[in-house]
């Protein structure tokens, strides 16, 4: 018995790049061709597939490659059998008996989707033996689908106007993987799959696994970097992804580089994706997580972070005797220290760069000077100490960006560094900078790793 589904395929997730993808193969298919999906393992073409066939809205025939399919598997056979027997007794002393056998003939799933106009979403199709495809050549190009002969049914189906098929397959040098005869590839629209983007693959995270999206951001490239340091661009990561971010969130494990938890999932999930030896991967494992910070894998944020098995609290006392500059000025010196290093000799060196953040202010001249000191002198000394004190008053009132990140923050009542980084297009450092200085103007406070405009 054959059994047609209906696709919808659960919490699709839809991003521009996804997008893009899918309104070219669906305006492929809406004009009458077959479409073929081609990529890495992992990069999405069944999904792709499966969403593509609820957008035509007809019911779903689905196959999946085999290399032990023949062509009957896909277009039916010979299946039982029926037998009559009729017995004529009208006359008691002459008895007649007709027995008769009959074979039944059962469509398959091809023959029952050209006949009904049915969508066919053949899943790694090349995993099938070449000739057991070759009876998709006339189904495609010429609209009939060709049957054995028999002598009770029609040896050809025309094909209804409504089907539709979409093809998946695995590059050529993947184990298990025939090559396609050109005649096939012919009839087909070929898409190449890319292995989805960063903001596709956090967004699937987070929706397949319900993860946060930091820790899905973390796992993303914590999973790209492995792949590159290994050399193993053959497949997609985002099933790595996927098995890390939803332990992470069943059991409640924090995805940080240094928590032991996390780091054994890593182990276990990653390890066996790379064909290079156990103790070579291990070891590039190990550095990638003890380095995940320090090579921007993470957005650092004023929280719990754990590295090499040790847990070091940062925590930003707050209480109401502190005036409101000190405080933001203290909570953008966290953030700072934080978004730049998170290793322990890092948290060594955050009182430096307190140091460093102070606004260094020319001395002003010695009232003490010896009495013999010209008049002249002394007014030159005292001219400089102006310019000097003007010149630096200039520097703080005049921040580069300055009013474009007020009118941002005020706009959105509040923000965090990330995402005013992406809002108005600014690197890091420049970002924290102006951040800084206008904390220390008393403009802007972090409160709760948000940066929010101060009432004045």
């Amino acid at each position: 018995m054959t059994t047609v589904l209906r696709a919808s395929p659960r919490r699709f997730v839809s991003t521009p790049s996804v997008e893009r993808v899918a309104n070219r193969a669906l305006r492929y298919l809406q004009s009458g061709y077959s479409v073929h999906l081609r990529g890495p393992a992992g990069t999405g073409k069944t999904t792709l597939a499966l969403h593509l066939a609820d957008l035509l809205a007809r019911p779903l025939m689905l196959i999946f490659g085999d290399d032990e399919f023949k062509t009957s598997d896909l277009i039916g056979n010979q299946s039982g059998y029926t037998r009559k027997k009729v017995v004529d007794n009208y006359i008691h002393s002459v008895v007649k008996v007709e027995d008769e056998l009959r074979q039944n003939w059962v469509d398959s799933r091809l023959t029952l989707a050209c006949r009904e106009g049915f969508t066919l979403v053949y899943d790694e199709f090349n995993r099938s033996r070449p000739e057991v495809n070759n009876v998709l050549l006339s189904a495609l190009e010429e609209k009939l689908l060709v049957l054995p002969p028999s002598n009770n049914r029609s040896e050809y189906i025309r094909v209804s106007p409504n089907f539709r098929a979409i093809f998946t397959s695995n590059p050529e040098e993947y184990c298990g993987v025939h090559a396609t005869q050109d005649a096939l590839m012919d009839r087909l629209v070929t898409i190449n799959m890319p292995e989805p983007d960063e903001l596709t693959q956090q967004e699937i995270l987070v929706q397949k696994t319900e993860v946060d999206r930091a820790s899905a951001l973390l796992i993303v490239r914590l999973v790209k970097e492995f792949r590159i340091r290994t050399h193993n661009e053959k497949s997609s990561g985002l099933r790595s992804c996927l098995m890390l971010g939803k332990v992470c969130h069943d059991h409640e494990i924090l995805a940080s580089p240094g928590n032991a938890d996390f780091r054994d999932l890593c182990f276990d999930v990653l390890l066996s994706r790379s064909s290079l030896p156990l103790a070579e991967t291990t070891k590039i494992l190990w550095e990638l997580l003890n380095d995940a910070i320090g090579i921007g894998l993470v957005e650092a944020e004023p929280e719990a972070c754990e590295l090499n098995h040790s847990l070091y609290d940062v925590a930003i006392a707050q209480t109401d005797t502190v005036a409101a500059q000190t405080e933001a000025m203290t909570e953008a010196l966290a953030a700072l220290a934080l978004e730049a290093v998170m290793s322990e000799s890092a948290l060594d060196s955050i009182a430096e760069d307190a140091s460093a953040l102070e606004v260094e202010v020319p001395e002003t001249p010695d009232i003490s000077a010896p009495s013999e000191a010209v008049n002249g002198s002394e007014s030159v000394a005292s001219s400089e100490s102006v310019e000097s004190a003007e010149a630096v008053k200039s520097a703080e009132t005049e921040i580069p960006y300055e009013q474009e990140i007020l009118a941002y923050l005020k706009q959105v009542n509040g923000a965090r560094l990330s995402q005013i980084e992406r809002a108005l297009e600014l690197d890091r450092f420049r970002t924290v900078d102006v951040l800084r200085l206008l904390a220390e103007k008393g403009s802007v406070m972090l409160r709760d790793r948000l940066y929010l405009p101060t009432k004045g």
